[in-house]
């Protein structure tokens, strides 16, 4: 006959011991005792389960993030954003100077005019270039009908009768061969030049004096 154990187990102290924990090597007797040890008194499976726990960071040695005061993000956290929605700041236009204008070449008038000349059609002087240059009206024309700087282009490409042609046609006082109003052209264009030849004869002339009949006649009441 064997000899008996004489242990009890170290759990319930009443039974003899018939098995240890693999942990910590405590001897229990049963099945109760073992979950009894385990869930109370086991080492092992305290150590076990702690080491399972991952570590809690050290906050006192989290580095905060530096900023570069160069960037974009660090300027914005210096000082409070500036407001976006603000009337936009545009820059003044820059008129050029009429001495960069590109005049055409105008003669001297002589100091004597000649009297069989004075009913001949007289060239525009430097100072009525200069007055249509800085004419009010004359600008007004032309900010208010955007074509009229792609007319003026085309007229000015022609040459001679071409020239002559191209303009009577867009004034609408061209006639064909019979001497009929001839038509054909565009009736915004037509006004958009009008205006500007009148905006450009009232500078030439200056103002009329009281029964001056001369000016401008489209012919359109005839």
């Amino acid at each position: 006959m064997g000899k008996q154990n004489t242990q009890l187990c170290q759990i319930c102290e009443k039974q003899p011991f018939k098995y240890s924990c693999p942990a910590c090597r405590v001897i229990y007797c049963s099945v109760p005792c073992f979950k009894d040890h385990k869930a109370n008194s086991c080492s092992g499976a305290t150590s076990s389960t702690t080491s399972s726990q991952p570590e809690a960071p050290n906050l006192s040695a989290v580095e905060e993030p530096k900023v570069d005061p160069t960037s974009e993000s660090g300027s914005k956290s210096q000082g409070p954003p500036l407001p976006q929605n603000g009337p936009a700041l545009v820059p003044p236009q820059v008129l050029k100077p009429l001495t960069s204008l590109r005049w055409p070449y105008v003669p001297e008038a002589p100091s004597y005019p000649d009297p069989l000349s004075q009913d001949e059609v007289k060239p525009i002087q430097l100072p009525q270039y200069e007055a249509i240059a800085t004419s009010v009206d004359v600008r007004e024309v032309l900010t208010t009908n955007p074509r009229l700087k792609d007319i003026l282009r085309s007229i000015d490409a022609l040459q001679g009768s071409a020239r002559e042609r191209e303009l009577e046609k867009i004034l609408g006082v061209a006639v064909d061969e019979q001497g009929r109003p001839a038509s054909g052209g565009d009736e915004e264009d037509m006004k958009a030049l009008r205006a500007l030849a009148e905006a450009v004869e009232q500078v030439v002339r200056g103002e009329k004096a009281e029964g001056d009949v001369r000016g401008l006649d489209w012919g359109d009441e005839a």
